[in-house]
């Protein structure tokens, strides 16, 4: 190695920075972008960012990210719901210690993850998909039982995307005019 090639190397070390989470000295490319952070970096690395995705509770990770409870604020409809507020959640609590090293380790973190959570829609009987597939019939999707209620406590069901999509498309005469059509070859 020439001494240019070292003081390259040398600089681009430099540039790194230490893994929250499995300690290793990374460039700053193997980091994700954080506006928030201090450095603008997210304290995990890729991969063990990664790794935490992919072992977090699918059904969690929906919760957190679904879009529901922006878009019910802009249409002015109610949003009050907790996980444990849809039939077939239950979920249990998970206590953290601070990971940040500015912050005392004594300091802790309530969290959750589902223990269960629907794996079936009950409308159509199909196996929900809670990955990363983006939005396919058999995705997850929060239903509301009245329409002209929000998204309360007894008012919310999880169903496939699919079930909604008929649900909310299709007045129940057309539903039932389609089945019978499907069913008996018969629309009268």
């Amino acid at each position: 190695m020439n001494s240019t090639q070292f003081i390259t190397e040398a600089h681009e070390y430099s540039k790194g920075k230490v893994c929250g989470k499995c300690k290793e000295h990374l460039p700053l490319s193997e980091y994700h972008k954080k506006t928030r952070a201090k450095d603008g970096l997210q304290y995990k690395c890729k991969s063990c960012q990664k790794e935490y995705d992919d072992n977090m509770c699918p059904f969690k990770k929906w919760f957190s990210a679904s879009p529901r409870k922006s878009e019910a604020k802009v249409r002015g409809t109610e949003f009050t719901i907790e996980p444990t507020d849809i039939p077939g959640v239950k979920i249990r609590e998970v206590i953290t210690t601070s990971r940040k090293s500015y912050e005392s380790k004594d300091r802790k973190y309530v969290s959750w993850e589902a223990v269960e959570y629907p794996k079936v829609c009950p409308v159509l009987g199909i196996e929900l998909d809670w990955g990363k597939n983006g939005r396919q019939p058999n995705s997850p999707s929060l239903d509301r039982i009245d329409p002209t209620k929000g998204y309360i406590p007894g008012n919310v069901m999880m169903i496939s995307d699919l079930a909604n999509s008929m649900k909310n498309n299709a007045t129940p005469e057309q539903l039932n005019q389609f089945s019978r059509y499907h069913l008996f070859g018969d629309n009268k």
